[in-house]
C-alpha cells in the first residue's frame, strides 16, 4: 500500500520549504471508494460519535461532526469489522511514517527536519461532517504534552463541488491564507506545529481521514517558551522572518489574529444546516459570553506584555 503512495523527494521537499503541499490522488480510486462505504456504514453502525473539543476549560460539542479514533486497531476490531480501514491502520499508516521518515532523513535538511518518531505508528482518525459543521482557527500541535509534527488530510468526497463549503484553510503565519476544496483522494500536508489552520462551514457531507504522525524533537524548549532571548531583534521584519518559521508563533498567533480566532470559534458551535442528521442546539447564550471573555482575556494577557510587537504584526497580516 505505502509502496503505492506518491510520496518522494519532490513531496518531502515542498513540505520542508512551505510547511505545507497538497497531493491529489494520494489514494487509488478504488481504495478511496471503498474506504468511503466502509466509513458510511461504519457511521450507520453507531460507531462514529459526536466531535467534542475543549477551549478555556470547557468541553464543547461541535455540531453535526462525527468520528472515529482508529489509533487502536485491536479494541476497535474486538467490536466491529472495520473494513478496509484495518488496511489504513495496520499497514498504511506505520509504513507511511517510514517512507516519509526515510526521505527525510535522505534529504537532511538543516532548516526544518521532521525527524519523524518511526517507533510510533501516527494517530488516525475518521471524521465525518453531516452538513452545517466546520472547525476554528488552531494549530494540531498546540504544545506539550503533544508530540505531533506532520499532519495529512486524506479526502473522500467524489461529488465534492465548488459552493459545498468544508474547505480547509491554511494560514502560515502573516502571509495570505490559503483555502484547499476537500476533493475525492486528496492530500493536504502541513506542519502540525506551525500551521494555523481551520475548516469552513459544510453544506453537504464531507469526509475525511487524518494521519499525525510525531516527532522526536517536537515541543522542544526553545519552541515552546518565549524568552527574552528569542525576542531580540533588530527589525520586526527579523521579527516576522523568525516566527513565520518557528511554532513559537503558537505563543502569540491568538493575539494576532484575535477577531479571527473568536469569529470561528462561534461559528464551529452552532449549526449551519437545516438538513443535518446531526441536532445540535448549540451552546447558550450565557456561555458564549464565558467563550468569549475567555478569549478576550488570552488575548490581553500576551498583548499587554508584547505590545508593540503584536500590533505592528496585526497590521501586517494577509487575509
Amino acid at each position: 500500500m505505502a509502496a503505492e503512495l506518491p510520496i518522494n523527494a519532490d513531496l518531502i521537499n515542498q513540505i520542508q520549504k512551505n510547511y505545507h503541499a497538497v497531493i491529489d490522488d494520494f489514494i487509488s480510486r478504488e481504495f478511496a471508494d471503498q474506504l468511503l462505504s466502509d466509513a458510511e456504514r461504519l457511521n450507520s453502525d453507531g460507531h462514529l460519535k459526536p466531535h467534542y473539543f475543549q477551549f478555556g476549560g470547557a468541553l464543547l460539542k461541535k455540531p453535526n461532526v462525527f468520528e472515529l479514533d482508529l489509533s487502536d486497531p485491536a479494541e476497535l476490531d474486538a467490536h466491529y469489522e472495520l473494513g478496509l480501514w484495518k488496511d489504513v491502520v495496520c499497514d498504511l499508516g506505520p509504513s507511511f511514517v517510514r517512507r516519509i521518515d526515510e526521505l527525510d532523513q535522505a534529504i537532511g535538511s538543516k532548516s526544518s527536519p521532521l525527524s519523524l518518531e518511526t517507533n510510533t505508528p501516527p494517530a488516525i482518525k475518521l471524521q465525518l461532517n453531516t452538513g452545517g459543521g466546520s472547525f476554528p482557527w488552531h494549530y494540531d500541535n498546540p504544545g506539550p504534552p503533544n508530540q505531533r509534527i506532520l499532519t495529512c488530510v486524506i479526502y473522500l468526497n467524489p461529488n465534492w463541488k465548488e459552493g459545498d463549503g468544508g474547505e480547509i484553510v491554511l494560514r502560515p503565519f502573516l502571509s495570505q491564507s490559503i483555502t484547499i476544496p476537500p476533493l475525492h483522494r486528496r492530500a493536504v500536508f502541513f506542519y502540525s506545529d506551525r500551521i494555523l489552520h481551520r475548516v469552513l462551514p459544510s453544506k453537504t457531507r464531507r469526509v475525511c481521514f487524518t494521519l499525525w504522525s510525531n516527532g522526536t524533537r517536537a515541543n522542544a524548549k526553545n519552541d515552546v517558551v518565549l524568552s527574552k532571548d528569542a525576542l531580540q531583534f533588530t527589525s520586526y521584519d527579523e521579527a516576522q522572518r523568525f516566527f513565520a518559521r518557528s511554532p513559537l508563533q503558537r505563543v502569540i498567533s491568538r493575539s494576532v489574529y484575535s477577531e479571527e480566532y473568536l469569529e470561528s470559534l462561534l461559528e464551529c458551535l452552532v449549526s449551519n444546516s437545516d438538513t443535518s442528521d446531526g441536532g445540535n442546539e448549540g451552546v447558550s447564550e450565557e456561555k458564549k459570553k464565558t467563550l468569549i471573555k475567555q478569549h478576550e482575556a488570552s488575548v490581553l494577557g500576551i498583548t499587554t506584555k508584547l505590545r508593540p510587537l503584536i500590533e505592528e504584526f496585526r497590521r501586517r497580516k494577509c487575509f
